[in-house]
């Protein structure tokens, strides 16, 4: 079975320039836990997980322990956090050889690009266990 047959297609992406308190609203509306960074043409620049903006953010802020610092944070880009030059895999790719590369590099999700390095969807290891449980 190939990656396009239980790949996500219907993606949220961010530019490199999307700030921190963006992404955090994003993250804090949606149920997905990666959000692919591209240009302006859709290709592929990295990858920002809900963690990478959890650990940026600052705990203190609207709090009564806020500092200009912490807000500061806020200032910082999807392109200063996110994971750069993740690797990919194609549409036609092989779901085994797709597991392999998110079992032996530790991922959670692999972009999934076409041969012009454009976002087309996004494999992660729930979609690949979900597979392997349930496939015939």
């Amino acid at each position: 079975m190939l990656v396009n047959q239980i790949m996500s297609q219907n993606l949220h992406t961010v530019l490199a320039n999307t700030k921190l308190d963006a992404l955090s609203d994003i993250f804090s509306d949606v149920s997905y836990h990666h959000l692919p960074v591209v240009d302006e043409n859709n290709v592929l620049l990295g990858i920002i997980s809900d963690r990478d903006v959890t650990l940026n953010l600052s705990p203190f802020i609207d709090t009564d322990m806020e500092h200009e610092r912490d807000r500061e944070l806020l200032n910082q880009v999807a392109a200063d956090i996110m994971s750069a030059d993740p690797i990919a895999v194609g549409q036609n790719s092989r779901i085994e050889t797709a597991s392999i590369l998110l079992l032996e590099n530790n991922f959670s999700c692999l972009p999934v690009v076409d041969s012009d390095g454009k976002i087309e969807g996004l494999l992660t290891w729930k979609d690949i266990l979900n597979y392997h449980i349930y496939a015939d």
